[in-house]
């Protein structure tokens, strides 16, 4: 005959597998409930392409040479009046400029 610790074990072990099914199960259909609710959704967290506008000055008579992408950065060369060159660098996010970099002729080495 068994004991009384014997006969508990498997129903206490039915008991943790049901309810650690239960919690799968539930967590199967928040999951998929995310997944559906995500993709009927529109994704207001990016802007599409085109949907800013921004002036950034350059000098005058200066022209634009190449752009580059640089990680999630762009990298605008621009010649500018006189000879030198200065990199822009922008966010094509939000088109906003982060900073410049000068590049005059009589900076070598």
């Amino acid at each position: 005959m068994a004991s009384s610790a014997q006969a508990l074990a498997p129903r206490w072990l039915k008991v943790l597998v049901i309810v650690m099914s239960l919690l799968l199960v539930a967590g199967f259909i928040v999951v998929v409930a995310e997944i559906a609710r995500r993709m009927s959704t529109p994704n207001t967290g990016r802007s599409p392409a085109g949907a800013f506008s921004e002036r950034i000055a350059l000098p005058s008579g200066s022209r634009v040479v190449s752009m580059t992408a640089a990680g999630d950065r762009l990298v605008v060369h621009v010649e500018l009046p006189g000879g030198p060159a200065a990199a822009y660098i922008v966010d094509p996010r939000s088109g906003t400029l982060l900073g410049t970099v000068q590049f005059p002729p009589d900076a070598g080495r």
